[in-house]
């Protein structure tokens, strides 16, 4: 009987697989309305943080600033997104959705839904706990310069773990709530930076 191979390989395979199937449920879905999956994913990321600026959605989706420029330029002719100046920064472009995108990423959600939400057989707790192990492993590679962009509650200003050695959740100073771990953030709009800290 062959081993299993090592624990740290088998997560990353695990949640490759995740990945991979998301991701083609999400093309077929683009496919469907015309679009590629990056323009998919841009009205995604868009519709519930109204305001973006183009060089923070190409950070965010690890392109070029160009490609994700060249993607909002399709969904902008497509009557999607629209695009303006920041008024705090004139040389940075602001893209935002209109009514007709906001429409349409609506309905993409409502598509993508039944796969979220498929019936489980793990418990609140469980998947909280996966949650967890995803988002450490996340802002280890944050730290480690592999991942560029990490909103989540474990790289927050805002975000204070529980203490060591005491039974007790994490607790949000922003919002002045205990945070479970299925409570987590992975794309906070409130997000503030931590920076110069080793993973929490």
């Amino acid at each position: 009987m062959t081993a299993p191979g090592p624990l740290d390989l088998r997560l990353v395979d695990a949640v490759d697989r995740l990945s991979r199937a998301l991701r083609i449920a999400r093309q077929d879905i683009a496919t469907k309305h015309g679009l590629s999956l990056l323009q998919l994913q841009l009205l995604e990321h868009l519709a519930p943080r109204h305001i973006k600026r183009v060089g923070e959605l190409a950070r965010n989706f690890g392109v070029t600033q160009p490609t994700a420029s060249d993607a909002l330029t399709a969904l902008e002719g497509k009557g999607y997104v629209e695009r303006g100046s920041d008024p705090t920064d004139r040389r940075a472009t602001t893209v935002t959705l209109t009514a007709t995108g906001a429409r349409l990423a609506s309905q993409i959600s409502e598509e993508f839904a039944p796969i979220v939400e498929a019936e489980r057989t793990t418990s609140a707790d469980e998947r909280g706990t996966a949650l967890h192990v995803v988002l450490s492993e996340i802002r280890r590679l944050q730290n480690l310069g592999i991942i560029t962009v990490d909103r989540s509650c474990f790289s927050c200003h805002h975000f204070q773990p529980p203490e060591p050695g005491r039974e007790g959740h994490a607790y949000c100073t922003l919002l002045r709530e205990t945070l479970r771990q299925q409570d987590l953030r992975v794309d906070c709009p409130e997000h503030s930076t931590l920076t110069g800290s080793a993973p929490r």
